[in-house]
């Protein structure tokens, strides 16, 4: 047996090489800022600032907002480095805290997780089915309107197109992954070029950066104003996502946590010049804006700005941006339930850890996200509102997920002998990780509230509803069953590869630290094999 750096590092986090390496340092920061998808993305979640408090909210809620989006993603990402494994985060956990809370704690990070990244997917594919049908009925001058039901199939087969690639060799969505970077890039710049150059008004700068207008029924401008953060919360999230493609990353204790770290950097810049453009340029008349015909206030923007024709062709290639990065993040959520089920985190874990030997992906947890998400996308035919619930869903489980380990991290990895990986922010690491834990626990608490007053069954936030019900049904199974023999990650590797380890060991030239993790390892896996005897 052959093992290259990359498989005896992973090995020294007790994990064998199962994924082939197919991504290189460019597919690897394009995958991590598809994952944000820019244009598509913000294009669909814009009309939250804008409810909330108007042009300004528009502006300065993603600047304020992104500062703490990049605390958490350079955690994350200094994190990576230390730990480059496709179990992310929730690996990181036997790491930093002590023994006896390892379980625990790994058992509710993993399901926050896994409810984040779910309903982040399913919230992306029912925002692009949803812009999709608006930009044909906004070019069919609305001789055509799409119903609930309408959007929902088509949000099904996109779905389904999603579960159909990446079913397919990761090779395949690597080439595509590859050149994606440059195509966004590209058609972001292309769009605020457009936009600025083709608007017949552009907007004062009083009235982009100082104009508040409350439109969400509280009475407090100043609160309502922070519903707005939803937009760059939505967007800047799953930052982990590419930790768990490491396992098919070359130098992934590197080049991983540089994708993650540039990728939503590059997100948070272009991002912010995207809204002030899109401010600027979407006309004085904000009221026809949010009650517009197509209920998507960028498509009223965009033919405001652009005209029908240019409108047209942005609008679709927002589409496209964020079809892609539903295809991303059916990839990365599929690797989190295939390397949680080799924990034993997942139901009927061992049917979901296997890979198809024809293709090499975990394709039985790739068509398990197909059947939920589409089954979460039926809540649309009940009510739109529930529907949008799944987006402030996807933000907090998905950032509580991460600052569980950041606070661990951050107070106990120095004590607990972890040494920084390849890619790490120095004397910044402490108070960069502890403000992106205060960030995500103040966003955390406005995303629950009700995003409009007065509060009826139709504009309920359902957040708390769908939370609630994962933590009575991950909370119920931990403490009625799991706790029994549930013991966090697993060591798979056997005596033939500790062996082999010893023979690259000069191959290794990042994370040393990790060296004497095999025999920590085997004592874990011994322990729970004695108590399970």
């Amino acid at each position: 047996m052959l093992l290259d750096a990359d498989a005896a590092e992973l090995a020294n986090l007790g994990y064998k090489q199962e994924f082939k390496r197919e991504y290189g340092m460019l597919s690897t920061f394009s995958f991590a800022l598809s994952i944000s998808g820019l244009m598509g993305t913000i294009a669909i979640t814009y009309l939250y600032p804008l409810w909330a408090g108007g042009p300004a909210a528009g502006v300065w809620c993603w600047f304020v907002g992104a500062v703490g989006c990049l605390c958490i993603a350079w955690s994350v990402a200094e994190i990576t480095s230390c730990f480059p494994t496709s179990g992310g985060m929730y690996y990181v956990i036997t790491h930093v805290v002590p023994k006896e809370w390892v379980p625990l704690l790994c058992w509710i990070d993993g399901w926050l997780y896994l409810v984040g990244a779910l309903t982040g997917a399913c919230s992306t594919d029912f925002g692009a089915a949803t812009l999709l049908l608006q930009t044909i009925a906004m070019h069919s001058d609305y001789s055509y309107s799409p119903s609930r039901g309408q959007i929902t199939a088509v949000a099904i087969l996109i779905i389904i197109t999603h579960g159909c690639i990446n079913s397919l060799p990761g090779s395949y969505l690597s080439s595509i992954t590859k050149y994606y970077c440059i195509i966004n890039i590209g058609t972001t710049i292309a769009l605020i070029i457009t936009m600025l150059v083709k608007c017949p008004e552009i907007n004062s700068r009083e009235y982009t950066f100082g104009k508040v207008i409350n439109s969400t029924g509280w009475d407090a401008d100043g609160w309502a104003f922070l519903f707005g953060f939803l937009n760059v919360s939505w967007v800047m999230t799953c930052y982990d996502a590419t930790s768990r493609m490491a396992e098919e990353v070359h130098d992934a204790a590197y080049k991983t946590p540089l994708a993650i770290a540039s990728a939503l950097t590059t997100t948070a810049v272009l991002g912010w010049v995207l809204v002030v453009v899109f401010t600027l340029c979407m006309g004085p008349d904000l009221e026809s804006i949010l009650d517009g015909v197509s209920g998507q206030p960028i498509v009223e923007i965009f033919q405001y700005s652009m005209g029908k024709t240019a409108a047209t062709a942005y609008l679709s290639l927002s589409f496209l941006v964020l079809w892609f990065c539903g295809a991303v993040a059916v990839c990365y959520t599929s690797r989190s339930i295939w390397s949680f089920s080799r924990d034993g985190l997942f139901p009927a874990s061992k049917f979901f850890y296997s890979l198809e030997k024809w293709s090499g992906a975990p394709v039985k947890a790739v068509w398990l996200i197909t059947l939920v998400n589409s089954l979460l996308t039926l809540i649309n035919l009940g009510s739109v509102t529930a529907m949008n619930a799944i987006f402030s869903a996807c933000a907090i489980c998905t950032d509580w997920s991460y600052i569980i380990v950041i606070g661990a991290f951050a107070l106990n990895a120095q004590k607990m002998g972890v040494e920084k990986g390849p890619f790490h922010m120095g004397v910044l690491s402490k108070p960069v990780m502890f403000y992106a834990c205060l960030w995500t626990v103040f966003v955390s608490v406005v995303f629950i509230f009700p995003n409009y007053m007065p509060v009826t069954k139709e504009n309920m936030n359902y957040t708390v509803v769908i939370m609630g019900a994962v933590f009575i049904f991950a909370g119920g199974w931990y403490y009625f069953d799991a706790r029994k023999w549930f013991q966090g990650p697993v060591s798979n590797v056997d005596e033939e590869y500790e062996e082999v380890i010893e023979a690259v060991a000069p191959l290794r030239t990042h994370n040393s630290h990790l060296t004497h993790r095999i025999s920590k390892k085997t004592e874990a896996n011994e322990v729970i094999t004695e108590e399970k005897q």
